[in-house]
């Protein structure tokens, strides 16, 4: 059996990938509060615990009997502090605990891009509600508020007036396992994910992608984020922009070697805001099916040496093809689940790689209303030779979900009466969020 790895934490749908890392020879460990028949079947040691709390899983490791790893790393789960703990303990490679919290606070995140001279929004920290109402009030309306320890879009929310500023930020901070949370001047623009390593210095991108907001407020005050689309609308001057950002970005944080995801935003006046740039896979199937779709690029390889401390090899980053690939899902907007059938019908169409449910869906389940990032009822990832048909595909591919769900919201209710959704259905990222290596509430 090959080097002993443990996989610590899944993404949403990043189960998806256990198998080719199973084909890479490794001995794998997945730790997991959500276990799948994927990371049963591929795991050669399954550890039911919280990926997101170091004591768990040193627990559950104990109790299998595992005292030595050859490397750690998450699968697009938002857990950098917990990742760097696991690596100190058991001698493996990988960045300082201090450098994985630097990346994955919002607010110690903000305050070192910053200081390193990066175009950053206006923005405050704030450890109670008047600190929050005060921030709010120095920073101006529209603004947006963020607990500073949690990821997917969790408690943020965009505050429009003064009356529901209380509300929303009594919200934020409940939501937050610190009670912190971050004000932000509320910018608009596009947004893209740039997916890279950073080895000795030098970023290595190895996919980009648009994110969709064409119903971005629909869900007000909540976003409804995007979609992932390739390829992106930007030019090649401008995504080396991008680049340039991150790579400086990657620098004032410390992310070196590293896998770098981001959420980087540019402003209607050409400015390039890096939101977000952290030490992790990218997750959703982003980096490790929806930007290898486009390109050919299998990012798995690099992850796994760099966990391993061996040789980084940029060649395997050189794109093989170029395809058009988008990911659309459904929200969740209340209702009353009456009918479910089978998938298997709107896989078959040619172009669809995959459509799957976003819950564990059965009739008679009462449904949430939309309320950030995590709340999917379905999606879709489709590619074509061209966009326009590759959003045709996935159009078509939701337009077929055998579901029938009574008293739903916009969605929901489209879905219902058979109609077809929006072209501009919205992808979510549904990794649990992280604030520390401590034990820690997560959302229920």
């Amino acid at each position: 059996m090959g080097d002993r790895v443990l996989v610590c934490g899944l993404g949403g749908g990043m189960d998806h990938s256990l198998g080719r890392l199973k084909d890479l020879g490794l001995e794998l460990l997945v730790a997991t509060d959500r276990p799948t028949d994927r990371a049963r079947a591929a795991a050669d040691h399954l550890l039911v615990a919280d990926p997101n709390d170091t004591a768990a899983v040193l627990a559950a490791l104990d109790a299998a009997g595992i005292t030595t790893l050859d490397g750690v790393f998450s699968l697009g789960a938002d857990n950098p502090p917990v990742i760097s703990a696991l690596a100190q303990r058991f001698g493996c490679p990988g960045l300082p605990v201090a450098t994985a919290l630097d990346c994955t606070l919002k607010d110690r995140r903000l305050d070192l891009l910053r200081a390193a001279g990066l175009p950053m929004p206006r923005h405050r920290a704030a450890d109670g509600i008047t600190e929050a109402l005060a921030a709010l009030a120095e920073i101006g309306l529209p603004a947006v508020i963020k607990p500073c320890d949690q990821s997917g879009s969790v408690g943020v929310v965009k505050v429009e007036s003064a009356d529901r500023a209380r509300d929303l930020a009594d919200q934020a901070l409940r939501l937050s396992p610190s009670g912190r949370v971050v004000i932000e001047e509320y910018l608009e623009g596009t947004e893209h994910t740039l997916a890279a390593f950073m080895v000795d210095g030098r970023l290595h991108p190895f996919g980009f992608a648009d994110r969709e907001y064409g119903r971005k407020e629909e869900f007000a005050p909540y976003f409804f984020e995007g979609g992932d689309t390739l390829p992106s609308v930007l030019s090649p001057a401008q995504i080396d922009e991008v680049a340039d950002t991150v790579r400086r970005g990657a620098v004032a944080l410390g992310l070196d070697p590293a896998v770098i995801n981001t959420d980087i935003l540019r402003t209607r006046d050409g400015r390039v805001i890096p939101l977000e740039i952290t030490c992790r896979l990218t997750g959703a199937r982003i980096a490790t099916e929806v930007m290898r779709l486009a390109t050919g690029v299998d990012p798995l390889p690099n992850v796994v040496r760099l966990a391993l401390g061996r040789a980084f090899v940029p060649e395997e980053l050189v794109p093989t093809r170029r395809r058009a690939v988008v990911q659309r899902f459904v929200p969740v907007d209340g209702g009353v689940v009456r009918r479910v059938g089978d998938l298997q019908d709107a896989r078959r169409e040619p172009g669809v790689h995959d459509v799957f449910w976003g819950l564990d869906l059965r009739p008679g389940m009462v449904l949430p209303r939309y309320s950030g990032g995590a709340d999917v009822l379905a999606g879709v990832i489709a590619s074509a030779p061209g966009l326009p048909a590759a959003e045709e595909i996935a159009r078509r591919a939701l337009a077929s979900l055998p579901v029938d769900i009574d008293g739903a919201g916009t969605a929901g209710g489209e879905l219902a009466r058979g109609e077809e959704p929006p072209p501009a259905q919205v992808p979510v990222r549904t990794e649990k969020p992280v604030a520390s290596t401590r034990s820690r509430r997560t959302r229920q």
